[in-house]
């Protein structure tokens, strides 16, 4: 009996220490992190400057044979810096998504520079969502290109942009 009582003590505090550490490591609200590192970011400001603030967020879906993307994050206009990211895969006729394939591109000049692993050091992936939040990022118009595929390979391509004021 005595064996027992001890057993449920030991089970109970190790998933009270498991809850604490899980709270601790998933909030992550007060942690912020540079998106872009300096040289990019140096490449922003010696660009033409940005056109005014666009009115709203847009998100266009180019290539839609794969998963369906959502944005739930960054939403919105004129948006303060630091901008959290929640990015939701939907399966598309019932073929699962790839989170794995996920791929967030940030446009910079004519080109684009993958941004994944960068976002995915601070993100959490709960099933087929990617929150990140505390993206630090300069005062300005910003272009993120996400793809995904699913089970299939099928892949879509979807572009948000939008405005972050001082």
């Amino acid at each position: 009996m005595m064996a027992r009582a001890i057993v449920a003590m030991f089970v109970l505090s190790v998933a009270l220490a498991g809850g604490a550490y899980w709270l601790w490591i998933g909030n992550k609200s007060d942690v912020t992190f540079s998106l872009l590192n300096p040289e990019e970011v140096s490449m922003l400001v010696t660009e033409e400057p940005a056109t005014k603030p666009q009115k709203k967020r847009s998100l266009k879906i180019s290539n839609g044979n794969g998963p369906g993307i959502k944005v739930a994050a960054p939403s919105g206009f004129a948006l303060k810096s630091p901008v959290d990211f929640d990015i939701r895969l939907e399966p598309k006729d019932g073929v699962a998504v790839d989170m794995t394939s996920l791929r967030i591109d940030y446009r910079l000049g004519p080109a684009w520079v993958n941004l994944t692993g960068r976002i995915m050091k601070q993100a959490t992936v709960e099933g087929s969502r990617l929150i990140a939040r505390g993206a630090e990022l300069p005062a300005g118009n910003h272009t993120l290109r996400l793809t995904a595929k699913d089970a299939n390979a099928r892949t879509t391509r979807a572009t948000v942009s939008f405005s972050v004021t001082k």
